[in-house]
């Protein structure tokens, strides 16, 4: 009942803003509605409802309400240029413009209204096509690859968003971009410390907002904590099937290949549009190729490709081509991908790896430099360029590469720990790289974690050597 001296809209009102800052909106909203019920004539409960559905995205029922606060007296001028503002926003694609906008308003600082933004895009798509920017939201105008340039930009963004955060407003959204930040800094234990703001965002829509912590996990070998966040994630969002792919690499990044593949099979059944189901059977292609399975590999992605998927397949085509035997097959997708995408890391690297087997050195190595010169701690890169200079007569090169592979791979290739490895020579040498790119089977990504996947047990042990560091 409302307290002597104060009529009702005012304490729904008092109601609904206590109710919209505990992140009960749905209490939130029918408070605000009986206000306005009790008070209708009233220009600023409309004009503070219109804020409400704004913040939440619903910009054509924002505009309505504008409009009838400026029928009720609200001055013209200052409305029309709220009433800009939002026609601007609802008339933005969720498909095309969406992403674009929310990014440049980030790097623009224009915090609030991105966040807005990013309510309306996590609410209106349909579909998780827009699912990787929210892994680094900065992309419109910085690299996503990491750089000194991204890294004083991660410490400077970081003081801006310490700042223009203290007011409490959009705590979730400040403490996702922060989160982010901090991982590119490798400052994990503060990233994971900001990721519990995130996980108090309560509606489902912002599952999206966990893509780069999930990742970061799996990234770090931690599958475990992979697969339970992920199956807790599919709980609320089950058509989230990124979610899905990611626990399915965890499995079978554990050892269990079949559970893994089973994982994206699952995926692709519950798949809720065309596009997502396109994107699960490519990405279940590339785990075929990883567990060696080529000819299943080329069916998935001849299946991917009549769907209509435009990236990854000719390149990983080409890569399960290779591995079949059929080299001049594989040279062709592969030069597909490149054409597609000439930053291509991966494309790159099995073109040089299918020349260097074709006995054409000048070629292989051309798109070998293109590969380290992309990614310059590039394992695969390495492997496959020692043998090309070996072939050569180039020793040297050929030892300044093997230098480049990571001692615990080499001890694991050879069956011994790090410190028993010793001084090799070119034979040696070529034994390891040899084995090492005929056990990873059709593993040619750059993450570390896939290393799980086909690295063997320490003998004597039964314990997996570490593939990470």
């Amino acid at each position: 009942m409302p307290q002597a001296g104060v009529q009702a809209w005012e304490t729904f009102l008092r109601r609904g803003k206590i109710e919209e800052g505990l992140g009960r909106l749905r209490a939130a909203e029918q408070a605000y509605r009986k206000a306005l019920t009790a008070n209708p004539d009233s220009n600023p409960l409309e004009r503070e409802f219109a804020r409400f559905l704004e913040n939440r995205g619903r910009f054509k029922e924002a505009e309505a309400s504008l409009l009838r606060a400026m029928r009720l007296g609200w001055p013209r001028e200052e409305g029309e240029a709220t009433l800009t503002r939002l026609r601007e926003q609802s008339d933005i694609s969720p498909t095309s413009d969406w992403p674009q906008v929310f990014s440049a308003l980030l790097c623009e600082r224009k915090y609030r209204a991105g966040f807005r933004l990013g309510d309306a895009m996590l609410k209106k798509s349909s579909r998780l096509s827009n699912a990787n920017i929210f892994l680094w939201p900065w992309w419109h105008k910085v690299s996503s690859r990491l750089s000194d340039e991204k890294l004083e930009f991660c410490a400077q963004e970081l003081k801006r968003l310490q700042k223009a955060g203290a007011g409490g407003k959009f705590a979730g959204w400040f403490a996702y971009c922060r989160g982010v930040l901090f991982l590119c800094l490798g400052q994990v234990a503060e990233a994971m410390a900001e990721y519990e703001g995130v996980k108090r965002l309560r509606s489902p829509r912002y599952s999206l907002l966990h893509h780069p912590f999930v990742l970061h996990r799996l990234l770090a070998g931690d599958f475990k904590w992979t697969i339970a966040n992920c199956r807790d994630l599919l709980k609320h969002v089950p058509d989230y099937w990124w979610f899905q792919c990611r626990m399915a690499e965890a499995f079978m990044a554990k050892g269990d290949l079949k559970r893994g593949l089973r994982e994206f099979e699952r995926a692709a059944a519950r798949a809720a549009d065309a596009w997502s189901r396109q994107s699960i059977v490519t990405w279940h292609s590339a785990a075929l190729l990883w567990a060696g399975e080529y000819r299943r590999a080329l069916e998935k992605l001849d299946h991917a490709a009549g769907l209509g998927t435009k990236i990854w397949v000719d390149c990983w085509r080409g890569a399960a081509y290779l591995k079949l035997g059929r080299l001049q097959k594989a040279l062709a997708d592969l030069d597909a991908a490149i054409k597609t995408d000439p930053q291509d890391l991966e494309a790159h690297l099995w073109r040089g790896e299918a020349h260097r087997l074709l006995g054409r050195p000048t070629e292989a190595l051309r798109d070998l430099d293109r590969a380290i010169s992309l990614d310059d701690k590039y394992m695969w890169g390495y492997f496959n360029r020692a043998l090309v200079r070996d072939s050569s007569g180039d020793s040297l090169g050929m030892a300044a590469d093997f230098a480049m592979i990571p001692k615990n791979v080499v001890a694991a290739i050879r069956g011994c720990s790090p410190e028993e490895i010793g001084v090799l020579g070119p034979k040696e040498m070529r034994k390891v790289l040899e084995e090492g790119l005929k056990r990873a089977k059709g593993i040619r990504r750059p993450e570390n974690y896939l290393n799980s996947i086909w690295l063997p047990s320490r003998p004597g042990t039964g314990r997996r050597i570490k593939p990470f560091g």
